[in-house]
């Protein structure tokens, strides 16, 4: 078995067919190494974009690739055949976040109207595997370059933001904590399922009458005593949130409760939280004078 470590550049592109914008990749780079962590070869190319030919200042500075570079780079159609077979099919794909996957699969679909990237059948999320091995506390995602420095790499032996360079420093990472047993947890089986779930854009659920929603999601109780309570502004959709305002009268309290509804691939994630609305004597007395 051979590890295959990928990297990815690309230029955020507004495509008019869609009318949204799109990651389209400009550069390929990976290393390959074999099942003892010897590097076998490297690949790298460049690829000529065709849904916006200039690529955005910041990518330019980020990265130092110039319109002129990815001129000269060849369609995405026959780098990712030479990718694909580089990778041969013995072999486990790993990244630095899954990010690149997501965008190399959303670039499979828009230019070679596929479902799955085939050559792909094993994947491993490099980052949330050597995350297991560094300090995170108060950090959610480990950058490469802080998680080099924290398994003492130097971050800057490479150039950042170039495909191989990163492909190169990632390898380095993952070649200082490899456990083969623990990295098992962390490889997925590449199916149909595998890359419906990856492709998938979760949102959030604005309708109060959507199917998906559970009504009695709706059924307000008071969060401190649990009795009934009285409402007084009725469920409303605003800031990413259903919103109702509402009275116990056993607690003697008014509150609002936000809920936040979001679909997932496979599941339906519920968040609700409640605050006490606290009224000044000033608008007390206005209210009680209406």
């Amino acid at each position: 078995m051979n590890y295959i470590i990928m990297d990815l550049e690309w230029n955020n592109s507004f495509n008019k067919a869609t009318q949204k914008f799109m990651n389209e990749i400009i550069e390929i780079g990976a290393v390959k190494l074999d099942e003892n962590l010897n590097e076998i070869s490297t690949f790298s190319e460049l690829v000529k974009p065709v849904i916006s030919k200039k690529l955005r200042s910041r990518i330019k500075s980020l990265t130092n690739i110039t319109n002129e570079d990815v001129r000269a780079g060849k369609p995405f159609s026959e780098v990712i055949d030479e990718f694909g077979k580089w990778v041969g099919e013995d072999s486990v794909v790993l990244s630095w976040g899954d990010t690149d996957l997501r965008t190399l699969l959303a670039n499979y679909k828009w230019f070679l109207k596929k479902e799955d990237i085939e050559f792909i059948r094993k994947y491993a999320d490099l980052q949330r595997y050597c995350q297991c091995f560094i300090n995170m506390e108060n950090i959610q995602q480990a950058g490469l370059s802080y998680a080099a420095s924290c398994l003492e790499i130097d971050p800057e032996k490479y150039p950042h933001h170039r495909a191989l360079d990163d492909s190169l420093l990632s390898a380095e990472c993952f070649k200082k904590v490899f456990d083969q047993e623990k990295l098992k947890d962390f490889i997925k089986v590449c199916d149909i399922n595998f890359y419906a779930r990856l492709s998938f854009h979760p949102y959030i659920i604005k309708n109060k009458n959507d199917p998906l929603i559970d009504k009695s999601l709706f059924n307000c109780y008071c969060d401190i005593c649990g009795g009934k309570v009285d409402v007084i502004k009725k469920w409303k959709f605003t800031n990413q949130a259903f919103r109702g305002v509402f009275f116990c009268g056993n607690c003697n309290r008014e509150f609002r409760v936000n809920l936040r509804v979001k679909k997932f691939y496979d599941y339906i994630d519920v968040k609700r939280n409640y605050f006490e609305i606290i009224h000044t004597n000033e608008q007390k007395d206005i209210e009680e004078n209406k």
